[in-house]
């Protein structure tokens, strides 16, 4: 099962630094780790958490082993149990949504 490290906001909200979840591909760990804590986190994760969309926020970065699923197959990169994402929000313009 995929390990997820959290980093920031989502790691307040979680109340962990990691959390294994199991999921075949980046879209269905984001869909699960939204409904976890009552969807606390479906906010910062996606841009409209409503919309059947489901559109990575724009400051949400999302790495799988290192490497940004901009380079691999966004949202339909697949995983195996050994990988690791890693989930952190951009910076640059401040707070998300900034």
């Amino acid at each position: 099962m995929p390990t997820v490290r959290l980093f920031a906001g989502m790691r307040e909200k979680m109340e962990t630094r990691e959390i294994a979840i199991p999921a075949r591909d980046v879209r269905g760990l984001l869909d699960d780790l939204a409904l976890r804590k009552a969807g606390a986190l479906a906010s910062v994760l996606f841009d409209d958490p409503a919309s059947e969309a489901r559109v990575p926020h724009q400051d949400l970065r999302v790495l799988v082993n290192g490497r940004s699923t901009s380079f691999l197959d966004g949202l339909d990169t697949a995983l195996d149990d050994d990988d690791t994402v890693t989930l952190m929000l951009h910076g640059a313009r401040g707070y998300p949504g900034g």
